[in-house]
């Protein structure tokens, strides 16, 4: 037996789509559709600080195996957690760390990958600028079990954990009265 998720279009219903819903949802945004969505990317974040944090243990024992473990799940981290900020940005909430999130993402996954030896790309200079980064390195990212260092700036993994909690607090908001409403089951 196979689990499934299904989200329906707007006005119809999710269990028999020639069924069209009488309660519309007045916000088109349908944020608890959304957050619905951002759930699992909240879980991975969160199972992906462990993850983090259990590859920084060998630093000191197996020191460049270590660091590749510690970028892959430092990668896989941003990665959600700009998946989440994304989602709950399209529902009207922000957040401080929003910016930075997308930022680390994409040194990592773009600067790092796709634009690596492109020293003219604006977007890439400018995030490199944020992040305070050395004009004269490509990359430099730095892991302990408490901090990942990217340029000049240093997050902590107690704000991390803090931004989770936050946005989970308002994605469990959105979500109870979604099912208060009936539009969750």
């Amino acid at each position: 037996m196979a689990y499934v998720i299904k989200a329906s279009r707007q006005g119809f219903d999710a269990i028999n789509p020639k069924v069209d819903i009488i309660r519309k949802p007045k916000n088109p945004t349908l944020p608890h559709l959304l957050f619905t969505f951002a759930l699992p990317y909240l879980f991975g974040a969160k199972e992906q600080v462990k993850r983090y944090q259990t590859a920084t243990l060998t630093l000191k024992i197996d020191t460049i195996n270590s660091i590749y473990r510690c970028l892959h799940e430092a990668s896989t981290l941003f990665e959600d957690l700009s998946t989440v900020a994304k989602y709950i940005e399209k529902c009207g909430y922000k957040n401080e760390m929003d910016k930075f999130w997308f930022d680390v993402r994409n040194h990592i996954r773009h600067d790092i990958r796709e634009e690596f030896d492109n020293n003219n790309d604006k977007r890439k200079n400018e995030r490199a600028l944020r992040l305070k980064i050395n004009p004269t390195l490509q990359m430099d990212l730095g892991f302990t079990m408490e901090s990942i260092d990217i340029g000049g700036v240093t997050i902590k993994i107690t704000q991390i954990n803090e931004y989770l909690g936050w946005a989970e607090k308002i994605i469990n908001k959105v979500l109870d009265r979604a099912k208060i409403n009936g539009f969750i089951h």
